[in-house]
């Protein structure tokens, strides 16, 4: 099942069976009582402009599993090889190596277990179309 939502410019998309708290035009609370469902469940939740302008970031997304998380915030750009570059977490103070989550195997520096910094950076992304580069880099 997926699901596609329209709102203030952005469309919210859910790719697990969870039915969902809003039936459009979430506001910021709708969306952090979504994002509060991926606390203890596994899945995948994509943020996104309805259209790229130039270099604008389009798409936050969020992969969940077992309480790991991990964040990729897209944005047009002409100058890389896809158009797309993409800014996630980076801690190089977790322990080396990579792990599995939801099927693919991802560079444990990019994981994340603190959700409020999943929160914020979803609450920014939201609210301004932009991520602040300390939040994501």
């Amino acid at each position: 099942m997926k699901v596609k939502f329209e709102f203030g410019g952005f469309k919210l998309k859910e790719h697990k069976r969870i039915q969902l708290p809003f039936k459009s035009n979430p506001t910021i609370d709708d969306i952090n009582s979504y994002l509060d469902l991926f606390l203890l469940s596994d899945g995948v939740l994509e943020l996104e402009q309805r259209e790229e302008e130039g270099s604008i970031p389009f798409r936050l997304t969020l992969y969940a599993e077992n309480q790991k998380y991990l964040v990729m915030f897209g944005k047009s750009n002409p100058e890389v090889d896809d158009g797309v570059e993409v800014r996630t977490f980076y801690d190089k103070t977790r322990t080396p190596g990579e792990l599995y989550l939801l099927g693919d195997l991802w560079d444990n520096s990019i994981i994340t277990e603190d959700f409020s910094l999943v929160r914020k950076a979803f609450n920014e992304f939201y609210l301004t179309g932009d991520i602040d580069p300390n939040i994501v880099s």
